[in-house]
């Protein structure tokens, strides 16, 4: 029999898989941002009109993260899912040959296309090849390999970019893409989605949005919105921000945004783990994240000029920010009716990409404007209105839970 602590082969091949490829669309949509210091010097370009590139993939995604959301309870996760990786994939590797702003526009909505798939196919796969007493940890590695990419992007697309060019870098990027979605096609057969694969009736479209219109569906969204802005907006824009505000060199800003990153990856596993043996997954990713909040606003309000305690900020943040994350998943989980686990992971992580390309405007616009202290101050504040939004989907779910 399963334990509450170890996973079956079967669970940890589909876990493994599938984390995989959520590192690579993470990877992705960190690469272009983080190339902006060589494309600005290379092509002409101004980090404003760079951004408004990534806040389209981010819209894009958004937007069809919803419609995929419809597909994956339609017609099954997998179609789904390796058409959106295959198409980001070509996407972000084509980057190597575009001459123009407006072929860039163009890959730019391609690879936000492809990225809207991975939330509603990933956790409908999840939910449906998944131990129950094994889901929370699912999400923590899910989680895991998304921060993964998260992580090691600042800085190796700093290394890639300065050793083989920003070009270059986008096509290696790419073409590993394409062989990790080819291996993950040959073990399609392990991958079962939580509706097709169990018998389930997807409902109609017109029952599916009016899920999508529910107070704790709308809450989710809004805690997902709140939170990318916070969250997506320091790991795109971090490490300017720490050049700007801290006088600090550009690999040592990449570097610690990178091992914030690395925080969070140690946090998620944790999280992952608590994440089992909880019921009030509202309220412990409610704590997780003030504690996070709290310690990071000690940045902007003594200005720290020792790397050692800064580090060490970043760090700790970064462990809380990641602990809550597989809590989080588990509220969303908890008000998702059989089903519609696509259209609800669908359409409340779409507010993760709205979220993002709110941020990389707005705290582009103050970076632009020599106002580095208020992305941390924002940061936290978005994150905080998050909070509230995750109890508040919780509460709403209990009054009036979502039904098709």
């Amino acid at each position: 029999m399963t334990t509450a602590t170890t996973a079956p082969a079967s669970d940890l091949k589909v876990i493994s898989l599938i984390s995989t490829g959520h590192c690579l669309s993470h990877v992705y949509q960190l690469a272009l941002p983080n190339l902006f210091f060589l494309i600005t010097l290379k092509e002409g370009y101004s980090i404003a009109a760079l951004a408004i590139l990534t806040s389209v993939f981010f819209l894009v995604s958004a937007i069809g993260q919803i419609i995929a959301g419809f597909f994956v309870d339609k017609y099954g996760a997998r179609p789904v899912l390796f058409f959106g990786f295959f198409l980001m994939a070509i996407s972000i590797a084509a980057f190597a040959f575009v001459n123009s702003y407006s072929a860039m526009m163009l890959l730019s909505f391609m690879a936000g296309l492809g990225n809207s798939v991975f939330h509603p196919a990933d956790y409908s796969i999840l939910n449906g090849s998944i131990s129950e007493n094994n889901v929370g940890k699912a999400y923590g590695v899910h989680g895991f390999g998304g921060l993964v990419g998260y992580a090691i992007t600042p800085y190796s697309m700093y290394l890639m970019g300065t050793a083989f060019g920003w070009r270059e870098t986008m096509l290696i990027i790419g073409v590993i893409g394409l062989i990790v979605a080819g291996l993950m096609w040959t073990q399609r057969r392990d991958l079962r989605d939580s509706v097709i694969d169990k018998g389930l009736s997807a409902g109609s479209v017109r029952d599916g949005i009016g899920i999508l219109f529910q107070p704790a569906t709308i809450f989710s969204f809004l805690f997902f919105c709140f939170m990318a802005m916070g969250s997506v907006g320091l790991m795109t824009l971090g490490p300017d921000a720490l050049t700007a505000f801290l006088n600090l060199s550009r690999d040592v800003a990449s570097s610690t945004i990178s091992l914030q990153l690395t925080g969070s990856l140690c946090g998620i596993l944790i999280g992952g783990l608590v994440a089992d043996r909880i019921a009030r997954h509202d309220v412990a990713t409610a704590g997780i994240v003030t504690i996070g909040v709290l310690l990071l606003w000690t940045v902007p309000a003594f200005k720290p000029d020792s790397m050692p305690l800064l580090i060490t900020i970043f760090i700790v943040y970064g462990f809380a920010y990641g602990m809550a994350q597989p809590s989080r998943d588990m509220v969303v989980r908890s008000v998702a009716p059989s089903g519609a686990a696509g259209k609800i992971f669908g359409f409340t992580y779409s507010g993760m990409d709205v979220g993002s390309a709110i941020a990389v405007g707005v705290f582009g616009f103050l970076l632009g404007g020599g106002q580095s202290k208020m992305v941390f101050i924002l940061v936290g504040v978005f994150m905080m209105v998050g909070v509230g939004s995750v109890l508040l989907a919780k509460i709403t779910a209990k009054r009036n839970p979502i039904s098709i």
